[in-house]
């Protein structure tokens, strides 16, 4: 962060001079443009970094059900829906009281809540429908059938596009 507020400095710096030629100098494109980069950069690996911690629920899910512990695989699937815990959800508050928005115009719209990076509300209500209906499944074919629909949902938010 410093690097970036020194960097935007020099460019505030450079632009000031009176004098210059009537064009931005290209030492100053270029640096703007590798922040541009970097700040790309750090949005996709926010996104990977989502990505990883929903495939890992997943996976935690399937091997909870391989043991037969429905209530592990109810855990795990709402954290799947919530985009994690309580901890990552902490970050992501500070991320968004810093005025960062992963889907801000998504969220405008009603498709995300904020600071949602893969996990849409609709997705959210479907697979949170499918937690219930696991909880409240009286029998086997009950739950693999919530699985099942939480499963399918999970997949598709998880392909990459």
């Amino acid at each position: 962060m410093k690097a970036i507020v020194r960097v935007t400095a020099v460019l505030l710096t450079l632009g000031a001079l009176p004098g210059l030629a009537q064009e931005t100098p290209k030492p100053v494109v270029q640096a703007y443009e590798a922040l541009a980069d970097t700040i790309l950069a750090l949005r996709q690996a926010e996104s990977a970094f989502v990505r990883s911690v929903l495939d890992g629920h997943l996976h935690a899910a399937r091997a909870l059900r391989e043991k037969g512990d429905w209530e592990g695989v109810a855990a795990q699937m709402a954290l799947f829906a919530n985009e994690g815990d309580n901890a990552i959800g902490g970050v992501r508050k500070r991320l968004l009281d810093g005025g960062h928005h992963f889907n801000a115009e998504e969220e405008e719209q009603g498709i995300y809540e904020p600071g949602y990076v893969i996990v849409t509300k609709k997705a959210k209500r479907k697979m949170l429908e499918a937690l219930t209906a696991l909880r409240q499944a009286e029998d086997e074919a009950g739950r693999v059938a919530a699985w099942s629909d939480f499963k399918e949902l999970a997949r598709e938010l998880l392909s990459v596009e």
